[in-house]
């Protein structure tokens, strides 16, 4: 039996070839790696004790002291920390909000407080406890969609979301209300 060198030859590199072609079409494309921006977003002002004051015609509407602020202004905010925001009405205040955090939006006023955000009101005699609140300059209005705990007095309401007035005159608990009385013993 004579066997073809050539012909095995020839067989062999194709064969090869083939092997190679195909193993080097399955390899997989390497991911593109993630682009990191060379611009990132720095304060342009930083700022320690930290006191704003916004009044409306002539009469303190809210005071804010911060441990310590950031002043974006590309962005149009300014993120303030351990912070601690006065309502007032006629020169008095009316409600005390401290939290660990807020943003303050530069041209709207808005407000967004978070990390254990605790509201006591000054003439309602509440308490209130929850994860965030916003500040709505335009309406005047306080609201969350988070869980709050008020307490006033021997009453505890806790329930989902949340708006009301900064005198917290009128303030409503949104859905999944829950009310306990204690009792005196």
């Amino acid at each position: 039996m004579k066997h073809n060198i050539m012909g095995n030859k020839s067989f062999f590199w194709t064969f090869t070839f083939l092997i190679i072609f195909s193993l080097s079409s399955c390899v997989k494309e390497k991911p593109e790696k993630p682009k990191i921006s060379s611009e990132k977003s720095f304060p342009d002002q930083a700022i320690k004790n930290f006191t704003l004051m916004h009044t409306n015609q002539g009469e303190k509407e809210w005071g804010l002291e911060a441990d310590r602020a950031e002043i974006y202004e590309k962005e149009g905010k300014t993120v303030v920390h351990r912070l601690k925001l006065e309502f007032y009405d006629q020169g008095k205040i009316t409600s005390v909000i401290t939290a660990k955090r807020g943003e303050i939006g530069s041209s709207s006023g808005d407000m967004e407080l978070r990390g254990n955000v605790i509201v006591t009101s000054e003439r309602e005699k509440i308490t209130l406890k929850t994860e965030s609140l916003k500040w709505d300059a335009q309406r005047k209005k306080i609201v969350t969609d988070d869980f709050v705990r008020q307490e006033k007095g021997d009453t505890i309401i806790t329930g989902q979301g949340l708006e009301t007035d900064p005198e917290f005159e009128r303030l409503v608990i949104k859905r999944d209300v829950k009310v306990i009385h204690k009792s005196k013993q």
